[in-house]
């Protein structure tokens, strides 16, 4: 009757545990980034095609050898960072014949897919920086136009106005910035406040715009102030510098590749991010979020209620700025 009884507690904790791991593993998801160098062939087309062959092989080879769920590529991989032929190169999404490959690409390997970014002529007939969420039955989920084009290098990029987050059903919400929107914390506080525990962030980067001394930190601040992982993929050397990275939600650099060319994986623990929202960040007790919702005095800050070019600051700068590289001066040659 005892060893009945010891038996049938046993099988209760076990049944415990075993309830307790499948509740975890239903709020995990195996992600990928892929850090490439892209072709930049002046002839438009075979440039295209050799990307796109490029990204299909990789993501191939990843998901054979990784089983990633989610893989990410980097900013304007396809179509390389070309905006003097951004007009010739941009295409409609999700009708135009790139989004069209890629979308089938997704549904032959049953990943979800967040292919860098293209340039797209949208239905207004402007051109835009965007990234695309495909789903793993090779369906069009989602559109992030570049809310902050960096100026002047992309001179003829619209800014975005959406922000954008999309749910992967039974694992969590993620949102998408690209690059330099990542500058700025506006940016992903309002994708956090919509609910995402991941922020996606396909770049461009070399050592001529910050590079490493810039993007990383960036990078730790936002996982850190927003309590989400940071996942951020970088065209690797020559064309740009590498050093993506994963990073957790309290600023843990959980993988970061070199300058080469490579690729890596890590499994994102959602229920992690709502853990330390709820009981604090490195078991201090800093619930970041909730301190910022329930214990600041101050309801209204001042540059988002009387207007951010209003401020002190701004009175001894001008509103203008280098829309394109020829306008750039030398600090000796300002007035």
């Amino acid at each position: 009757m005892k060893k009945l009884a010891l038996i049938a507690v046993f099988g209760l904790v076990l049944t415990g545990v075993l309830g307790i791991q499948n509740s975890f593993a239903e709020r995990l998801l195996s992600v990928g980034i892929a850090q490439l160098d892209c072709n930049f062939d002046s002839d438009l087309q075979k440039r295209v095609q050799t990307n796109l062959g490029k990204l299909s092989l990789y993501a191939g080879i990843i998901k054979a050898l990784r089983n990633v769920d989610l893989l990410v590529f980097p900013e304007v991989f396809i179509h390389g960072p070309d905006s003097l032929n951004m007009e010739k190169l941009a295409e409609p999404i999700p009708s135009g014949p790139t989004s069209q490959a890629l979308m089938k690409l997704a549904k032959d390997l049953k990943i979800w897919l967040i292919p860098g970014t293209l340039m797209e002529k949208g239905e207004d007939g402007k051109l835009y920086n965007t990234a695309i969420v495909i789903s793993p039955e090779g369906k069009f989920v989602a559109k992030y136009r570049k809310m902050f084009p960096a100026r002047p290098v992309e001179s003829p990029d619209e800014p975005g106005s959406d922000f954008v987050v999309f749910d992967i059903p039974g694992k969590g919400r993620i949102g998408v910035i690209i690059c330099y929107d990542g500058t700025f914390p506006e940016v992903t506080r309002t994708l956090v406040w919509m609910g995402a525990e991941v922020i996606i962030k396909p770049t461009f980067q070399d050592d001529s715009e910050g590079g490493e001394a810039w993007r990383t930190p960036i990078n730790i601040t936002r996982a850190i102030e927003n309590q989400a992982y940071i996942v951020d993929c970088n065209v690797s050397a020559p064309m740009g510098n590498g050093f993506s990275a994963i990073i957790d939600p309290e600023g843990r650099v959980v993988e970061k590749l070199g300058n080469a060319e490579s690729f890596t994986s890590t499994v994102i623990d959602f229920d992690l991010v709502h853990r330390v929202r709820e009981y604090g960040s490195f078991a201090g007790g800093f619930t970041i979020l909730k301190h910022f919702a329930y214990f600041r005095k101050v309801k209204e800050f001042p540059p988002y209620v009387k207007g951010f070019e209003k401020g002190e600051v701004f009175k001894t700068l001008t509103p203008s700025f280098a829309n394109d590289p020829s306008q750039i001066k030398l600090y000796k040659d300002q007035k």
